[in-house]
């Protein structure tokens, strides 16, 4: 029971590389907005923050699978010390590989907070200038009514 357990959990980790290198894939296409006005950037920095967070719950959902599977990991592991050289050393290498997709997932997490946290701010000053851009605009108007330069009501 517990070698058919051991060898569904090893290929269920062997499988976190290809299940992270689909995610990078999709991540790589993200693409930083650009725009030549204040509108088309902050709609196109929104577009932007939305698919950072769906990178971003893709490599949350694996880093839980991931600590899911290394408890279990774990649990083989004490229950196989008893067991032959030859399964405590595919345990520690299934082992292995997890801490290492774990990290990599980390990573891009890291990754993709930094970025998030960039283009909120971005958006905020873009939402800032938009304000005063309309602010000044209306002045520029009131300006325009009080001198009679070419507007009229």
């Amino acid at each position: 029971m517990i070698n058919s357990e051991i060898m569904l959990l090893q290929r269920k980790i062997a499988d976190y590389p290809v299940q992270i290198d689909k995610i990078q894939k999709r991540y790589a296409l993200v693409n930083t907005p650009k725009a030549t006005s204040i509108e088309s950037a902050i709609k196109g920095l929104n577009a932007y923050i939305i698919q950072l967070k769906v990178n971003n719950s893709s490599f949350d959902k694996i880093k839980e699978y991931i600590k899911v599977d290394g408890s279990r990991l774990d649990e083989l592991m004490q229950q196989e010390q008893s067991g032959s050289v030859e399964s405590a050393d595919s345990l520690q290498l299934s082992k292995v590989q997890l801490q290492q997709a774990g990290a990599m997932v980390e990573t891009y997490l890291n990754s993709i907070s930094a970025q998030l946290d960039g283009a909120e701010v971005a958006l905020e000053k873009l939402r800032l200038a938009q304000k005063q851009k309309k602010t000044v605009d209306v002045i520029n108007l009131l300006a325009m009514i009080e001198k009679g330069d070419g507007y009229s009501l």
